[in-house]
């Protein structure tokens, strides 16, 4: 498995990718919806390609497995998904793309990575917290990110459920 730059070859493969990831949630009652509530379309995968970040985990043929799409916002990046097809979770993958992404933020001097994920789901806020992201207070919430956490509880993610992170590069 290799992390590579996504291309407009490796767009219509994302959807299922994240299909796939999202099966996990229906391990959680409460939480089941989302593996059938849709992902990224790929129109919005072809915009990260074309005009923000966009990462792919590639098995030993090149096909994706995995991906991190991201939104650059002045000089801090906005982790939009992360999502490693079922069969492939538990190796690595989550976290080389994550790894890849702080790498090449920190290269191109960006000031910090948020995100916005569940509080609670192991895989979720857990996760982010090992790769070093700080979960924010509500005080510490700028602007952006409130309207982030607030199209999501419009979009049925209960608002205690959910939280910022952020990792400060520099």
């Amino acid at each position: 498995m290799r992390i590579r730059k996504t291309t407009l070859a490796d767009v219509p493969l994302l959807p299922a990718i994240e299909s796939a990831a999202d099966e996990a949630f229906l391990a959680l009652p409460e939480l089941a919806w989302v593996a059938h509530d849709g992902g990224w379309p790929e129109e919005e995968h072809r915009r990260r390609v074309n005009a923000g970040y966009s990462v792919v985990a590639v098995e030993a043929q090149n096909a994706p497995v995995g991906f991190l799409i991201a939104q650059q916002q002045e000089t801090v990046r906005h982790i939009q998904g992360l999502a490693v097809a079922r069969a492939w979770q538990g190796r690595g993958v989550g976290r080389a793309l994550l790894q890849r992404a702080i790498a090449d933020a920190i290269t191109e001097g960006i000031t910090a990575l948020t995100l916005t994920t569940f509080r609670n789901v192991p895989w979720n806020q857990p996760f982010y917290a090992r790769a070093g992201f700080s979960t924010l207070a509500e005080t510490e919430l700028d602007t952006r990110l409130k309207a982030l956490l607030a199209a999501e509880a419009e979009h049925g993610f209960a608002y205690e459920t959910r939280c910022a992170m952020r990792l400060v590069l520099r």
